[in-house]
């Protein structure tokens, strides 16, 4: 019986290496350049448009051998600078990645992409080859963040990182704080961008980011001033080196940059599509400058479209709670139902004029990043046949009208704020 079984075992795994395949398309790393962030600009070669993309790879620790290849950094030592940007040309997207031989011995390796930057003349121009080479390389992750910088993508993505070791690492954990603890910005993936060009009635929006000289004089990032005959001259040059600065999103009409939304007209418009996930609201609380900070959580947005004979007017109702979190001295008393009810209004009255703003300014862009279009074609899709084709035109003068309803409902560790004596 024992000898049966085996025999049994033995014909078992014979038929199973029958069916178990090989590594047939492996990828050694001593082989590969494994890719963190991508740039994407247009630039002029020769009297021909053509295709700039920059890439930041990880670079081999010091102490790896030729073959070994190691991509981190050596062991019980943190190394400052793991990356470098190599740019590359060609014709389109995929032809300057396949030119990415004629400079490397290393295959590139995409797999870890976690950030595309658009250059902000290569976005005024459009972004659908982007999003289009982004989803359509299988190595690329879906999750890899889409942001749009000034100037070209080479240039921002040669900044430094003052908190992480790579740029790309830095970025994606700004986005995703942000989100939750000012949302003054957004993170939006590659699949995220696709939906709003592909939906109806939807334009995108993408984080708008900057470079700016820290403008701290300890800070590690910063060069030190030049000197002159052997003296340190603090009035030097400026410091080159740059660090990345968030600020605000930039609206698209359809694939192609139409401009700007600054910080609180952004939060405007996250309030509106009910993405504001946390953040302050400061308030003049009897005083001519803002003097209190509110902090709202559990956003709720509602909007409703309103389509009458010659007009459209969609009704956004946006509730929400939060708490005091600071207060001047001698201002206000949360024991008070009147001085709770005073902030509660003071706190709509800033939310709506952030909304109107945002609304205000996507509309002389012509930009529906709010998806209204889109809220007519899921409710009223009769209506939206009629008017699909002319929206760019309708959008600006359709009539948006904003309450908000927020609610203090904690103060904090104090009820009243301090009376210096």
């Amino acid at each position: 019986m024992i000898n049966l079984l085996r025999k049994l075992m033995v014909i078992l795994l014979v038929f199973i290496l029958l069916f178990t395949s090989g590594c047939w398309n492996r990828r050694e790393m001593d082989t590969l350049t494994v890719n963190s962030a991508l740039g994407f600009d247009l630039i002029t070669s020769d009297g021909k448009s053509k295709i700039l993309l920059s890439v930041l790879t990880l670079k081999p620790s010091p102490g790896a051998s030729s073959g070994g290849g190691s991509m981190g950094g050596d062991t019980g030592q943190q190394q400052t600078a793991p990356g470098q940007v190599i740019s590359i040309t060609g014709d389109t997207t995929q032809d300057a990645v396949r030119n990415w031989g004629q400079r490397s011995s290393r295959q590139l390796f995409m797999g870890h992409t976690v950030l595309f930057v658009i250059g902000e003349s290569a976005a005024k121009k459009g972004i659908g080859w982007v999003i289009d080479f982004g989803t359509r390389n299988r190595d690329i992750p879906e999750r890899a963040m889409v942001v749009v910088c000034e100037g070209m993508a080479r240039d921002f993505l040669q900044a430094q990182s003052e908190f992480e070791p790579l740029l790309s690492t830095e970025v994606s954990n700004i986005l995703n704080q942000d989100k939750n603890y000012a949302s003054k910005s957004q993170a939006i993936n590659i699949i995220q961008v696709m939906y709003d060009l592909l939906t109806p009635g939807r334009d995108p929006s993408l984080p708008f980011l900057r470079t700016i000289t820290p403008p701290e004089k300890g800070s590690a990032v910063r060069q030190t001033p030049q000197t002159t005959e052997g003296k340190d001259n603090s009035e030097g040059e400026q410091p080159q080196q740059k660090v990345p600065n968030l600020d605000g999103v930039a609206v698209f009409q359809g694939e192609n940059l139409a401009g700007r939304l600054n910080e609180l007209e952004t939060q405007g418009m996250l309030f509106i599509i009910g993405k504001a996930l946390g953040g302050i609201i400061p308030v003049a609380f009897d005083s001519t400058e803002k003097n209190t900070s509110f902090l709202f959580r559990d956003v709720n947005t509602k909007v409703k479209p309103l389509v009458k004979k010659d007009e459209i007017i969609f009704q956004v109702e946006i509730k929400g709670t939060g708490e005091l979190i600071g207060a001047a001295p001698e201002t206000i008393d949360i024991t008070k139902e009147s001085d709770i009810k005073k902030m509660e209004n003071m706190i709509n009255q800033e939310v709506e004029h952030r909304c109107r703003s945002a609304v205000i300014k996507a509309q002389e862009l012509r930009s529906d990043v709010f998806g209204f279009g889109d809220k007519i074609h899921r409710t009223q899709p009769e209506v939206w046949r009629e008017i699909e084709n002319r929206w760019e035109e309708i959008f600006p003068y359709v009539e948006v009208d904003i309450t908000a309803d927020f609610s203090v409902e904690h103060s904090g560790l104090i009820d009243k704020s301090l009376e210096i004596r």
